[in-house]
């Protein structure tokens, strides 16, 4: 016989848990679309029923199925049952790829609202990784080459990148173990302005059950070293586009091997190449040059530094 079910109510972190939503999607579906509907605490804090949990898993299941976040609590408010997933379990692609389309539309024609609109309905669409592999990234590519087609302007780019790049800190935040005590400081050199690839990094590696900690683009030796003694993280990773000069790469090799000390560090992006045999030279790594392989070499990091061995 099963343990009977607990009945609630329950605060909004066990929500969270059961039902693999994060606390900020949950207040987020509560403030937009009225569903869930907990009560509060004379302090303030959100109490959920049974119900409330179940309203919740199938709204989530029905994002997963391709549904807007609005149309998936209209589903649920009207009585919908549980929808049924595709035969192979994944998400819908129709789903991603009319977002795709919709957001390329807005970026040609530079329409701020429109832009903003699709950008804020995507995040509903279905897990942080399929967010940004599936609409992000094409997105992203897309315009890069009508950019280089000349169907495309260096306004339409810095305008998508922009407001793309203000999404994916959301996604980073959705997507972070905040829980975790193991942290991965993410910065990018300090002549580099590109952020992009550097904020995809992070949602994924909130997902490897680490807590993301993104210092941005030109980010000073200095800087890093300050915030490498103030968060003590497991790993450094940084991110380099641009390839500099060969003097300032050198200095900027030295300078992020002193500042980054005992704690491993690997270095990746475009332009990584130019400096892969200074880093080594200088004990940092390099990228492996796909996520899974990346991955492994966090995870195989972090698992030496709590077992006290050398990574």
């Amino acid at each position: 016989m099963s343990a009977e079910r607990p009945a609630g109510p329950f605060r909004i972190h066990v929500v969270a848990e059961m039902t693999g939503v994060p606390e900020p999607t949950l207040r987020a579906w509560e403030r937009r679309y009225g569903l869930p509907t907990p009560e509060r605490t004379a302090t303030g804090y959100r109490l959920y029923s049974q119900r409330e949990v179940e309203q919740v898993r199938a709204m989530r299941a029905a994002c997963d199925g391709g549904m807007s976040a609005a149309e998936a609590a209209r589903w649920v408010r009207n009585g919908g049952e549980e929808p049924v997933a595709p035969p192979d379990g994944t998400l819908d692609p129709d789903a991603f790829a009319r977002a795709r389309e919709r957001i390329l539309s807005a970026v040609e024609g530079l329409d701020d609202e429109a832009l903003e609109k699709e950008l804020r309905q995507v995040m509903y669409l279905g897990s942080a990784i399929a967010i940004l592999d599936d609409v992000f990234v094409p997105v992203l590519h897309e315009i890069g080459h009508r950019w280089a087609g000349g169907k495309l302007s260096i306004a339409h780019e810095h305008f998508a990148s922009h407001r793309i790049a203000t999404v994916l800190r959301d996604l980073v935040r959705l997507s972070s173990a905040a829980r975790s005590s193991t942290t991965v400081l993410l910065a990018s050199f300090a002549d580099d302005d590109h952020e992009l690839g550097l904020l995809g990094l992070a949602v994924h590696v909130g997902t490897w059950g680490l807590r993301p900690v993104v210092l941005g683009a030109r980010t000073p030796p200095g800087a890093l070293r300050n915030a490498v003694e103030s968060v003590t993280p497991a790993v450094v990773g940084l991110s380099l586009t641009i390839p500099p000069d060969p003097a300032r790469a050198r200095e900027l090799v030295d300078d992020y091997a002193n500042a980054c000390g005992h704690t491993p560090w690997i270095v990746g992006g475009a332009a990584v190449s130019s400096v892969a045999d200074l880093v080594r030279a200088r004990g940092g790594r390099i990228d492996p040059g796909t996520m899974e392989s990346l991955r492994a070499m966090v995870l195989d990091i972090v698992d030496a530094r709590r077992k006290g061995t050398k990574p």
